[in-house]
């Protein structure tokens, strides 16, 4: 299997505005690389460098011995953890890799905007050794990830920018998208340009959870999250999709959809 965008040492809102320095929770990330199975796990990777999304990721490759893979700001981050170069893949646009039976296709996305600005822009271009500022998490490229599998076809689009036009071309169609929400502006926009243009059969709307409290306090949606006027909006496109939420935390068997609840 794969990981993207693993994270689960949870700083503080308070630590991220203060800049202090953020340290990822080693014990933490080895009890969930154990409690994934680490020998199922044949690769990590990341859509784009912010810290909320790539922190984590290095060290769940070191406990897995698996690959990092994702732009070159997000190699710099493996360096910084101490990963060889052996384990650290730099992917560009339209990259195609295999990974048993998963085929993972990396496409060009944007990451959104927040009150109006784009958070911590540029890219992070040496070894960033933890413990690292959030601010120091530069966004770098950003991917959306479209998965194919026998059972059928995933495209994780997990930050809310996207390029107009980026799905006309790429995709065939996917069964399942997992559309990050947090932070959205135009939701009608987004739904029409992601949602509908990925012709995704069932939305799972991820990047929904406060990631500034401990997976253990259970789950509850970032402030700002709007979740009642995304579904609203979501409902008017029903007759192409259905909406879907997963719970925090637990093996959801998403794929085939015949077969899902």
């Amino acid at each position: 299997g794969i990981l993207i965008d693993p994270y689960v040492s949870r700083f503080g809102l308070f630590k991220i505005l203060l800049g202090s320095p953020l340290a990822p929770d080693r014990p933490l990330i080895q009890k969930w690389t154990e409690k994934l199975g680490k020998d199922n796990i044949n690769a990590v990777m990341v859509s784009h460098s912010h810290f909320d999304h790539v922190a984590d990721a290095p060290y769940f490759a070191s406990e897995a011995e698996a690959p990092l893979i994702g732009t070159e700001s997000t190699i710099n981050v493996g360096r910084g953890a101490g990963l060889t170069e052996s384990k650290l893949i730099a992917v560009k646009p339209d990259r195609v890799m295999r990974f048993g039976d998963f085929t993972v296709t990396f496409i060009e996305s944007a990451h959104g905007l927040l009150m109006g600005r784009m958070p911590y822009p540029g890219t992070i271009d040496k070894p960033l050794i933890p413990p690292a500022a959030a601010d120091e998490y530069r966004v770098g490229g950003v991917f959306a990830l479209l998965i194919t599998h026998p059972a059928g076809t995933i495209l994780h689009h997990g930050s809310v920018g996207f390029q107009p036009g980026m799905y006309d071309k790429t995709m065939a169609g996917a069964d399942v998208l997992l559309l990050g929400i947090a932070s959205r502006g135009d939701t009608d926009a987004y739904l029409e340009n992601v949602a509908l243009k990925s012709r995704a059969r069932l939305v799972i709307p991820v990047h929904v959870d406060n990631f500034f409290k401990p997976l253990e306090q259970g789950m509850s949606f970032l402030p700002g999250m709007k979740f009642g006027e995304f579904y609203r909006k979501a409902e008017k496109h029903r007759s192409s999709f259905t909406v879907r939420t997963i719970p925090l935390c637990k093996a959801v068997a998403i794929l085939p959809l015949d077969a899902t609840p």
